[in-house]
């Protein structure tokens, strides 16, 4: 390590200027070692002052409208018009999502928190938080947020085919309501499974507070839905407290399917209260956060026959489960900076450090359940770097519930995924998902087809007790950025995947199942609807009677 001589310090801070005291680290690393990157080398400095006893000093918050006038490839009448016509984030909001105030003491871990989660508000495309001068006299650090808008007013037009199923819908999204940053959803959707007319309200720092409020109404073809949740979540990594409720009541149709095809199908209305809590310490150690975490749930399911199924192959059994839980959680604030990974053109925030949830409830008659169970669940992730241009994310998570002696509704998953930069800016993908389950409730399925892994075949189209499904894919990112709206990029893949153990109500497992295909993928970098559209084209491997040679996919997802 450089030793920074303290002539050079005192060049720095005396100047009262913070690209002076920049300029002054970057020559002496040029003297020593090799000098480091900027971000590097701010973080360094950002650490010093710190360690100085630095405050904030003032805050400026700049928020950019759509598009970029000054550039002269968008200076032009569409584009101001565009702008004119959008109502800018107000500075209130951008603000209230901070974290760290005027005359607070510098912590640099804050800055770049304080980025992450404007950067995970839907409405801003891009957002950073940076130093812009340092001041000697006051010993305090000048901070600049720069803030992005995106376009938060969009037609919801879905025109999808999956799987040999087509889906529409008409509407209008508005993430970003009056510049206020709460969210505004109508539409009207079919698909598969149902028609559906939806309403949506968000607000995610009600009243400027750290208080959140999510309301969603949605009458459907074969029945409705409400969901109504609020409170207080951890909003941050150094949050002491959080509590939050919610209410969700909701009837459906559930069909079972064998093939692609819905061979049984019966009424499913459920009803779930949740209300909890949870205390911390805030950051410890090594950068990391100990949640514990508590509360009370009573989760109803009650089944009847459809109208259309008078007498179903297999009525699953009425339940209610009313539970008092505690659990803990760890999050380690370990994070990096991308793009060109799961999107075109937008800053990714990829989480690398281990985050852990656990819960344990038990359910019995005194608290009004039906039925006495120990209900069990765990979640974690991990990410790592193996070498530059490497990145593997590794997940995992577990359920059970165990009542008359016996583990019910098992679940274990396991998810993987090796990226690798290669022929210059491009990525290849390999990607490995699992499922194991054991005894499961009637009315789930393990299902493998179009919608959840082999983009050549019909959706829902094998069923059976386990699933795995290895995916391997070259993603190509484009220059190509039509009309300063949409980035463009393509893939090529390969699907393969299989169930193993049978649904007594589908066809016996079929054995590995594979495809290949091609795709194109558009992304607007302007949009706040984080949307990736994904057209996709894709021929089965092994030869089946009864499936088309080639499936055509439309849809949208929020990943590349």
């Amino acid at each position: 390590m450089t030793h920074r001589s303290s002539k050079c310090r005192s060049l720095g801070l005396a100047l009262g200027g913070w690209l002076a005291f920049v300029s002054c680290a970057r020559a002496e690393d040029a003297e020593g070692t090799p000098p480091a990157a900027p971000g590097q080398l701010e973080e360094r400095l950002l650490e010093e002052l710190a360690a100085r006893g630095a405050k904030i000093g003032n805050i400026e918050i700049v928020v950019q409208n759509v598009f970029d006038t000054s550039d002269p490839e968008e200076s032009k009448r569409l584009y101001r018009w565009a702008n004119r016509m959008h109502m800018t984030t107000r500075e209130s909001v951008i603000e209230s999502i901070l974290l760290f105030e005027e005359g607070d003491p510098l912590e640099p871990r804050l800055l770049a928190e304080s980025a992450r989660l404007l950067r995970a508000r839907d409405f801003l495309v891009e957002a950073t938080v940076e130093p812009s001068a340092y001041h000697e006299e006051t010993n305090t650090v000048d901070i600049l947020v720069v803030a992005r808008d995106g376009w938060s007013l969009s037609p919801e037009i879905k025109i999808g085919r999956n799987g040999g199923e087509n889906e529409l819908g008409l509407g209008i999204e508005e993430s970003n309501l009056l510049g206020t940053g709460k969210g505004l959803t109508v539409s009207y959707s079919t698909d598969v499974d149902r028609d559906e007319a939806f309403l949506a309200y968000a607000d995610p720092n009600v009243r400027g507070s750290r208080a959140k409020l999510d309301v969603v109404l949605a009458n459907t073809s074969d029945g409705d839905r409400f969901s109504l949740s609020a409170g207080r979540p951890f909003y941050a990594l150094d949050t002491r407290w959080s509590v939050e409720g919610l209410v969700h009541d909701e009837e459906r149709v559930d069909p079972i399917y064998d093939l692609g095809e819905t061979v049984d199908e019966f009424v499913h209305l459920h009803r779930t209260f949740t209300i909890q809590g949870g205390w911390s310490r805030g950051i410890r150690g090594n950068d990391r956060a100990l949640r514990w975490i508590g509360g009370f749930t009573r989760d109803e399911h009650e089944f009847r026959p459809a109208p259309d199924t008078i007498v179903p192959l297999l009525l699953p059994e009425n339940r209610t489960l009313a539970y008092p839980w505690i659990g803990f959680e760890i999050v380690e604030d370990d994070f990096r900076v991308m793009t060109e990974l799961n999107d075109i053109g937008r800053t990714e925030d990829v989480p690398l450090g281990l985050n852990v949830r656990a819960t344990l409830g038990f359910s019995s008659e005194s608290f009004g359940a039906d039925r006495r169970a120990l209900l069990l669940s765990f979640a974690a992730s991990k990410g790592w770097e193996p070498g530059p241009g490497k990145l593997f994310l590794l997940d995992a998570s577990a359920s059970t519930r165990r009542e008359r002696g016996l583990y019910r509704n098992s679940l274990v998953s396991l998810g993987a995924r090796y990226y690798q930069r290669n022929l210059g800016h491009h990525l290849f993908l390999t990607s490995l998902s699992a499922t194991v389950s054991g005894r499961l409730d009637a009315e789930r399925q393990i299902l493998l087809g179009g919608d959840n892994g082999l983009r050549g075949y019909p959706l829902r189209y094998q069923a059976g007790k386990h699933r795995a499904v290895l995916t391997l894919e070259q993603r190509f990112f484009t220059d190509w950025y039509p009309w300063r709206l949409f980035r463009v990029g393509y893939a090529v893949f390969l699907d393969v995947g299989r169930v193993w153990g049978e649904d007594r109500r589908a066809t016996p497992p079929l054995g590995t199942l594979a495809n290949i295909g091609a795709g194109l993928r558009l992304t607007s970098p302007r949009s706040s609807s984080r949307q990736v559209v994904h057209i996709d084209l894709a021929t089965p491997l092994t030869s089946e009677d009864d499936i088309d040679s080639w499936q055509l996919t439309v849809e949208t997802k929020r990943s590349f």
